[in-house]
């Protein structure tokens, strides 16, 4: 054995492990099943090394020790990150699990970390998060569920974040192989909380749990997460909170993962004011809902959860806004969950005719891909045109929206630009026309919506949609007869007004879309209040980006979130008398 390796290892044996011992309750060194001396191989790139310190208990690897007499302690910790990443489960772990904290010893100098992960750019990023304190063993077992506490934690949003969502992602990342974010690891997330939600501790009896049956270290880890906190009672104190939290941090991570367009907050937020108030029995229908987004703002605005409805056609956006309406409005069991007014199907299906407001972002393709055609002619939607065509996706939701609302009841949707001038859909203006009066129009930049992308799609990521969109609101004034043709309609004789506006593209559209895109809606939003007390427009100057710096806009609710919660740094100090009852010689180790 070489002088230097005989000293490192006199080092850890003589300074580091008595520590642990006898001012954490760690193993004795003497304790060779739980305590193991470079005994470890670990393969990292092509050659085979040892960790210095493994702690074990019951046969799972708790805890890394990396020490050095002397050195770059950076170094130390991607040393312990590579032995980490690498560890070899199959054999030298109970289930498969991976230590997940571990502790850099310089000299006299003692640093605890966790193996924490983070999403950056779409990609998974594991990196080393510095613990203020260092970490009793008894604790250490609690972390990794190998024992029970007497009282579970409560949920704050800021853990909900850190400590479930942002744990989760990585596990089912893993459980597909995939280094890049999926729409099936936005799925599983999301489907992980809801299956809790809706089975609690039965959760382990069906998926996605089930799914992991060939992982029994990411079953270990997801049993861990679930078992300690006390949920029921959280939800119970911020349910609504964790569920603004969670839609916030899905849509914002996973941006382009979701749905085919993404809906910019402050477009939803514009349209629930453009419609004006809601009451708690306002009945409203998004007949293709995606994530949410506009039944969060309704429900934001007081809308009773009887009276929404959600439908979409896939799986995902249905996982993730019946999750968020479980959080919302705290529902939990099978009875409840089942029961939440979301539904996965095709949201052309009849959906009745008796809702005070039709509201969302349909899909504005040219072409209806989702078949079921016959389906959707027997149950009431009609072929305008008398001829056989190509139905373009927007034609049919048009046709939806304006049977699904009663009479004297509101429908405002996002619909390509080219419904109100391309030829071809003269038929659909025609229909609109005879049975609505159009109360606005607002034309939308280009590249306002997030396109998403499917699987096969990953590796580009989130795009910006070139299409150009306008949104639409209107009121039915008119109860649809099926057997009635449109008929020729003149739109010159009309004779009511219209409230039109444009929203400018700016110069540049660097940085988030909401920076520039909500100063101009609110301009839009304060001409329209004022067009609806005298049927004029204000003067307001032109919004420049360099008006949006220095002045603040004017406040009309169209942030639907709060910011995600982010905790002020804290200085790394160990008080005196520490919670943990360490040595006055091991606090000195931290000072320093």
């Amino acid at each position: 054995m070489a002088d230097n390796q005989k000293q490192e290892i006199e080092y850890v044996i003589q300074d580091v492990l008595p520590i642990f011992s006898s001012q954490l309750g760690y193993p004795l060194p003497e304790d060779e099943k739980n305590t193991r001396i470079q005994s470890i191989p670990v393969r990292v790139g092509s050659g085979i090394k040892k960790p210095d310190v493994i702690y074990y208990h019951d046969g799972v690897p708790v805890f890394l020790i990396e020490a050095k007499r002397s050195g770059n302690l950076e170094d130390a910790v991607n040393q312990a990150l590579s032995y980490i990443r690498n560890y070899p489960v199959n054999e030298y772990s109970r289930d498969g699990i991976k230590p997940r904290f571990f502790a850099v010893t310089v000299g006299k100098n003692y640093f605890f970390f966790a193996h924490r992960f983070e999403i950056e750019k779409n990609n998974f990023k594991d990196w080393a998060e510095k613990l203020t304190e260092p970490i009793l063993f008894n604790n250490l077992l609690v972390e990794y569920g190998l024992e029970s506490v007497k009282k579970k934690e409560i949920i704050t949003p800021q853990i909900f974040v850190n400590d479930v969502l942002k744990e989760l992602g990585p596990i089912y990342n893993l459980s597909i192989d995939e280094s890049k974010i999926t729409p099936e690891t936005v799925k599983f997330i999301s489907f992980q909380i809801l299956a809790f939600l809706q089975y609690g501790q039965d959760f382990t009896s069906h998926r996605p749990y089930v799914d992991l049956d060939l992982r029994k270290d990411l079953q270990s880890y997801i049993r861990t997460l679930f078992n300690k906190y006390d949920w029921q009672e959280s939800i119970k104190i911020d349910g609504s909170e964790l569920a603004r939290v969670f839609r916030s941090y899905i849509t914002r991570s996973f941006q382009g993962q979701i749905n085919q367009y993404l809906t910019e907050q402050c477009v939803i937020a514009f349209m629930i004011n453009l419609v004006g108030d809601l009451t708690p029995e306002t009945k409203v229908l998004d007949f293709e809902c995606g994530s949410g987004g506009f039944l969060a703002a309704v429900i934001n605005k007081g809308v009773e959860l009887e009276n929404i409805r959600g439908v979409d056609i896939d799986e995902l956006p249905y996982i993730v806004a019946k999750t968020y309406l479980a959080l919302y409005f705290k529902r939990t069991g099978v009875e409840e969950i089942e029961a939440l007014p979301i539904k996965k199907d095709n949201g052309l299906f009849y959906q009745g005719n008796d809702w005070d407001l039709v509201i969302g972002n349909p899909a504005g393709g040219n072409k209806y891909e989702h078949g079921e055609d016959e389906k959707i002619l027997e149950e009431g939607l009609l072929n305008l045109t008398g001829k056989e065509h190509v139905f373009s996706e927007y034609e049919l939701s048009i046709q939806q929206a304006v049977r699904s609302a009663k009479k004297e009841s509101k429908i405002c949707l996002i619909l390509p630009e080219g419904f109100f001038s391309n030829s071809q859909d003269e038929f659909l203006r025609k229909y609109v026309a005879k049975h609505c009066k159009v109360l606005a129009i607002i034309s939308l930049p280009r590249g306002v919506f997030k396109k998403g992308t499917s699987t096969k799609q990953q590796q580009r990521g989130a795009q910006t949609s070139s299409q150009k969109m306008s949104i639409l609101y209107v009121e039915k004034v008119k109860n649809i007869e099926k057997d009635e043709p449109i008929g020729d309609i003149d739109f010159n004789e009309l004779e009511y007004l219209v409230f039109l506006a444009s929203v400018n593209e700016p110069e540049s559209k660097s940085g988030e879309i909401e920076r520039w895109l909500e100063p101009e809606l609110n301009v839009v939003l304060e001409q329209w209040q004022e067009w609806q007390q005298s049927h004029k427009l204000k003067e307001i100057p032109q919004v420049t980006i360099k008006q949006v710096k220095e002045v603040k806009p004017k406040d009309y609710n169209l942030k639907l979130f709060e910011e995600e919660v982010k905790p002020k740094e804290q200085p790394i100090t160990i008080e005196t008398k520490s919670k943990t009852k360490i040595s006055e010689f091991l606090e000195s180790l931290f000072k320093k």
